[in-house]
């Protein structure tokens, strides 16, 4: 390795550090919230019905802000792209998106598994519940395509416009989701959170697309 290229990386330590222990701490002041603001749904789960609603919300949070952390990761209005090289965010960018993968559908057997897994009936009151279920299609469908796309044999220009397309669509429906589904989000710092987090993503989303960046092929 080069040395200006090892002096550089040298200086960049401590800012790389403190990026990676503030994104620890807003996922751990992320998972406060279910406790600190309870939903009245927790109140009637005891034991491991309890055990399963809460690490579903845990779960639940962890995607929100994992969704962050992926679009920081390849946008030019990010932290992480005057830290790292294009490599190592492109990198990151594909395992965190497994990652979502694997935590999307675990949220849903939690959540679900609270309820002895009785399921939704088809009532408009569920709304909801189906727009999260919008998500983890829309979400594994991301990640499928991300993965699969050469046996799938989509054209790098035909997969990008098409994940840059669905990636919006995913975190509003998220947030849609995140705001209606449980009472911790309904009001107070909670929503505030949230939406500011959802202002974020915008501004992330604003510098992909002005900036005509692509995450790169995958």
């Amino acid at each position: 390795m080069p040395l200006a290229q090892q002096s550089g990386e040298r200086h960049q330590t401590p800012a790389v550090v403190c990026l990676l222990l503030a994104a620890v701490l807003l996922l751990a002041a992320a998972w406060t919230l279910p406790f600190s603001f309870e939903s009245q749904s927790i109140l009637y789960k005891f034991g491991a019905q309890r055990i399963a609603l809460r690490c579903g919300k845990l779960v639940g949070l962890t995607v929100a802000l994992l969704l962050f952390y992926q679009l920081a990761a390849v946008s030019p209005l990010g932290i992480p792209d005057r830290l790292f090289s294009r490599g190592r965010r492109l990198a990151f960018h594909r395992r965190n998106g497994l990652v979502l993968g694997l935590l999307i559908l675990l949220h849903p057997v939690l959540i679900l598994g609270a309820d002895d897994f009785a399921g939704y009936p088809l009532e408009k009151k569920y709304w909801p519940e189906f727009v999260g279920a919008a998500v983890l299609l829309l979400l594994l469908a991301l990640v499928a395509t991300a993965v699969f796309r050469e046996r799938l044999r989509l054209p790098y220009p035909v997969w990008l416009r098409g994940h840059r397309l669905a990636a919006p669509l995913v975190v509003a429906l998220l947030f849609v989701h995140l705001l209606s589904v449980s009472e911790t989000f309904r009001s107070g710092p909670p929503r505030l959170a949230a939406f500011c987090l959802a202002g974020g993503e915008l501004l992330l989303f604003a510098g992909i697309w002005l900036r005509g960046r692509s995450p790169g092929r995958g």
